[in-house]
C-alpha cells in the first residue's frame, strides 16, 4: 500500500482531508452543521440549544471517526466501541444506528450500563464505503445527552 496522503500524489481540496485505505485513498470534508462550532479537526460541539425538547433531542457533540478493513474480516466483528468519558455509576446509554445502515450489515451492543459496541454481523463481499451515524443517548442524573459518531467504514479488497 502506498500512502498518497503522505506523498501527496492525490487529488484533494484544500477543503478536504486526504485519508489512506489500502490501495488507494478518500477525500473527506469535514463541515459543522449550523449551530455547531467547529473544536477540533474531527469533532463539532453545538454551540446553544432553544428548549428543553432540543436539548435532549440534538447532539451535544458529534465526532467523525474513519476506520478501515478488508473484505476477509471474520464477522461478527466488534469494529468501534462508544461510551461517555469519564462513565459514572447510575449511568445508562441507548445506542442506535440512525442512517447508513440501509443493507443491514451492521449492528449495535450494549456491553454494560455505559458501553456499547458496533460491530459488522454480516459479510461484506466487495469493497464498499459506508457512512453510518450512530446516535448514543446517555441517561445521567435524570437527563438524557445525545452524542452523535459519525463513523466512515471503508472496507477494501484484502491484499493476497
Amino acid at each position: 500500500d502506498i500512502d498518497e496522503c503522505a506523498i501527496g500524489s492525490h487529488n484533494c481540496s484544500a477543503a478536504e482531508t486526504c485519508y489512506n485505505i489500502q490501495g488507494s485513498f478518500r477525500c473527506l470534508s469535514f463541515e459543522c452543521p449550523s449551530n455547531y462550532r467547529k473544536v477540533s479537526d474531527m469533532r463539532c460541539e453545538r454551540i446553544s440549544c432553544f428548549n428543553y425538547m432540543d436539548c435532549q433531542n440534538t447532539p451535544v457533540r458529534i465526532t467523525y471517526y474513519q476506520l478501515n478493513f478488508q473484505t476477509n474480516i471474520v464477522v461478527p466483528a466488534h469494529i468501534f466501541r462508544i461510551g461517555p468519558s469519564p462513565a459514572y455509576a447510575g449511568d445508562n446509554i441507548i445506542l442506535t444506528i440512525t442512517k447508513g445502515n440501509e443493507e443491514g450489515f451492521f449492528s449495535t451492543r450494549r456491553l454494560n450500563s455505559y458501553t456499547g459496541i458496533v460491530f459488522l454481523q454480516r459479510q461484506v463481499k466487495e469493497p464498499k464505503d459506508f457512512l453510518l451515524d450512530v446516535e448514543m443517548k446517555l441517561w445521567r442524573q435524570g437527563t438524557y445527552t445525545t452524542f452523535l459518531a459519525k463513523i466512515y467504514i471503508f472496507i477494501t479488497a484484502h491484499a493476497y
